[in-house]
């Protein structure tokens, strides 16, 4: 094991950061330049350094895990974990596994945000599961740590908002508003669905979360959006429903990008008072239909907490009970 850090406790061992580039050093002494962004110098990392040695610490077990198991998971949820692992590794990298206790984490958690400490806690306890399972811990600490509650997102995006925002936004980000809110698809999904997803029968998806296959049948507005996503001006040919103009497959941060422009100006232009992030269309598809069940959820629970939004219609009552 190397010395311990005195700064950048955030970084893997033999990790180093120099004139804005990240670095790994190997066992005997060469310089490998990884990247020059956190993000990218991880992947990096992961792919050239080996999981040789004891696994005596946590900052080694989450160079296993790094190295083994985020590979195998889609791109936005390595680069996720990967934010999530940085403070992780700067708190409880060089302690070993055995002497992290539920009182330590609950410590950590009270210095962190408060959804930023759930969905850290959930990634050392998933590390903790890796860790028990090779043999380097035997207990997990974070069974017994009850995560923070958190505020269910309650937006919903009235019909109104929706088409002020429609009217003025370039012709793939109506297109994508369409289907997003036709389908309810997230957009993660909405990005990667093919030309040859559309066919006779309807439009064909298989989710990226569940990886449960969704069969939406052809309507009307459906066979709208479709057309209106097709339309879309590009200098190349694509095989993506959503392209940029030069065909190729957006990425979520690319796609957001140019959500971002749209919905600003939007709010500074008074078109609408309040903003909506694009994932709030899911929640209105989801409020907006009868049931709900062309999110593919199968927890009632989860469907009715963060995707049935709309207000509730009731009866109110009248003054002196009568009828």
């Amino acid at each position: 094991m190397g010395r311990r850090r005195k700064h950048r406790k955030d970084l893997p061992e033999r990790v180093y950061h120099r004139h804005g580039t990240y670095y790994f050093v190997d066992a005997a002494g060469k310089w490998h330049r990884l990247a020059k962004t956190f993000q990218d110098a991880m992947v990096a990392y992961a792919g050239l350094n080996s999981t040789r040695g004891p696994l005596a610490t946590l900052g080694k077990i989450m160079d296993k895990y790094q190295a083994e198991i985020l590979p195998t998971k889609a791109l936005r949820t390595q680069r996720g974990y990967l934010a999530d692992m940085r403070p992780l590794r700067a708190a409880f990298g060089q302690m070993r596994p055995e002497d992290l206790t539920p009182p330590d984490i609950y410590a950590y958690m009270d210095q962190r945000p408060r959804v930023s400490a759930n969905r850290e806690k959930a990634l050392l306890s998933t590390v903790y599961s890796y860790a028990i399972r090779w043999g380097a811990a035997k207990d997990n600490p974070c069974r017994n740590v009850k995560r923070n509650t958190e505020k269910a997102r309650d937006r919903y995006v009235t019909d109104a908002e929706f088409f002020a925002v429609y009217d003025m936004a370039p012709p793939i980000i109506r297109a994508a508003m369409m289907l997003a809110t036709i389908t309810g698809l997230r957009l993660s999904d909405l990005l990667g669905l093919r030309l040859s997803d559309w066919s006779d029968d309807g439009l064909t998806c298989r989710t990226g979360k569940t990886g449960k296959a969704l069969m939406f049948e052809r309507t009307p507005s459906l066979e709208e959006a479709v057309k209106a996503a097709r339309a879309v001006e590009r200098r190349a040919a694509s095989l993506y429903l959503l392209a940029s103009r030069d065909g190729q497959k957006y990425t979520a941060s690319g796609f957001s990008a140019i959500w971002q422009r749209v919905i600003r100006k939007a709010k500074e232009e008074g078109v609408i008072e309040e903003r909506f992030q694009f994932r709030d269309l899911r929640a209105k598809s989801g409020s907006d239909h009868p049931d709900g069940s062309h999110l593919g959820h199968a927890s009632k629970s989860t469907l009715q907490r963060h995707y049935r939004r709309r207000p509730e219609r009731v009866m109110p009552a009248n003054i002196g009970g009568g009828s």
